[in-house]
């Protein structure tokens, strides 16, 4: 048996003995397979319902094809051991970019989240045009340092602070916490042909909640919310073990919930939302530091070091908002734990957790649980990680759509 920590079944790990049904029963013990490996064939058809034989012969085609490789498992008893399967790892490998205004970050990873390259970047403008000129450039170098395998990428992740798709004027063009505009469909366009890659999008916090979800603290979880911590506030909903986007990919803009109707005007059009008084653009407004310069993230956590008084003083200042988004998260979404990262550094992100202490505990009570809201594990590298992620979910995770007849 396998010793992967034990995960509620959901959509993504459920398979159907439906006629016609056949790419998501193969996507189904891809999943299984991707996520739990290496795992008999036995136990993939307990996970997902699916016949024994069904299993049989997708892990068949799937050999035969060289997405997976079968050796042979812990002896137990008597007799030989059975045959587990696992994903072949460097089959294929996507490449994911985590873009913002201020610089371009590019990872290649294979099947299994390995990274095998990266490279970050700084933005010579705030603009999508700058933007494109970087992740061109970041996938030729990529290309032409690693020949050997550049011909096995699949797909492009792209992960931005949204939200995207809004109507026009809504959203500030010019303001360090959103690039909307780079998620346009004629920006993707442009770079899906210049790319020569299929290309994906997500939303920054969506994207670290997938990235924590495949790859880091997030795979112990079924249900949880990660919030992305950066000069805007974005969340990411993994439920029921597959991520939630929303209708417009912009679930989860829980900065722009309005905690304040006669608060300070925001970029969104409204006033008093909740990135005006927790993000780190409010706290360079206070230090007079330039949101849109890379520098300033550096600059703060120096600050932060030397316990500097204004940056404490922020932090008692915005407590009081880190126990109300925790309080908005827990009763719209009942999830297992609330995941905290972003592109400041862990400690940070404790002390102002620390601040906030004590957190409220939702009504229906904690489930007994002493840890729900926890520093993710992927780090700075989580929405890049994620954008990846996103690129081999598009091509081999199990979706609704693909059941529709």
């Amino acid at each position: 048996m396998n010793d992967a920590p034990t995960i509620p079944v959901s959509f993504r790990t459920s398979g159907t003995n439906l006629k016609r049904a056949k790419t998501h029963n193969h996507r189904v013990v891809l999943e299984v397979i991707r996520t739990r490996g290496p795992i008999g064939r036995t136990e993939i058809s307990e996970i997902t319902s699916l016949s024994r034989q069904t299993v049989q012969n997708i892990v068949a085609e799937l050999e035969s094809g060289g997405i997976v490789v079968m050796h042979a498992g812990k002896a137990s008893g008597r007799g030989h051991p059975g045959m587990n399967v696992q994903i072949k790892a460097d089959h294929a490998f996507s490449l994911g970019f985590h873009v913002d205004r201020l610089s371009v970050t590019a990872i290649v990873c294979d099947l299994l989240g390995k990274i095998v390259w990266e490279k970050s970047v700084s933005l010579t403008a705030s603009s999508p045009d700058a933007a494109n000129a970087q992740i061109i450039q970041l996938a030729e170098d990529f290309r032409v340092s690693n020949d050997e395998i550049a011909g096995r990428l699949f797909g492009v992740g792209l992960a931005a602070p949204g939200p995207f798709e809004t109507n026009e004027g809504n959203v500030s063009g010019a303001d360090a916490t959103n690039f909307s505009e780079f998620g346009s469909e004629e920006n993707l366009e442009r770079l899906q042909e210049a790319l020569g890659l299929p290309v994906v999008l997500q939303n920054d916090a969506s994207a670290a909640a997938l990235g924590e979800h495949v790859y880091g603290i997030g795979r112990n979880f079924n249900s949880f919310a990660f919030v992305q911590f950066g000069m805007g506030l974005g969340a990411g909903l993994v439920l029921n073990g597959a991520l939630y986007p929303g209708a417009t990919k912009n679930a989860g803009e829980i900065g722009h919930v309005c905690v304040n109707p006669v608060g300070p005007e925001c970029t969104c059009g409204n006033r008093g939302c909740l990135e005006k008084y927790l993000s780190l653009n409010v706290l360079c407004e206070k230090l007079k530091l330039e949101p849109t310069a890379l520098a300033s993230v550096a600059r703060i956590e120096e600050l932060f070091d030397q316990n500097n008084q204004t940056v404490l003083d922020w932090m008692s200042d915005a407590a009081p908002y880190v126990r109300q988004m925790v309080s908005i998260i827990d009763m719209m979404l009942d999830t297992e734990a609330i995941v905290l990262g972003g592109i400041i550094k862990p400690e940070f992100l404790e002390a102002l957790l620390e601040r906030a202490a004590p957190l409220p505990n939702p009504p229906y009570g904690s489930r007994g649980e002493t840890n729900r809201i926890r520093i993710g594990t992927s780090g700075a590298t989580a929405v890049a990680l994620g954008a990846t992620a996103a690129a081999v979910d598009a091509l081999y995770a199990p979706q609704v759509s693909h059941l529709l007849l």
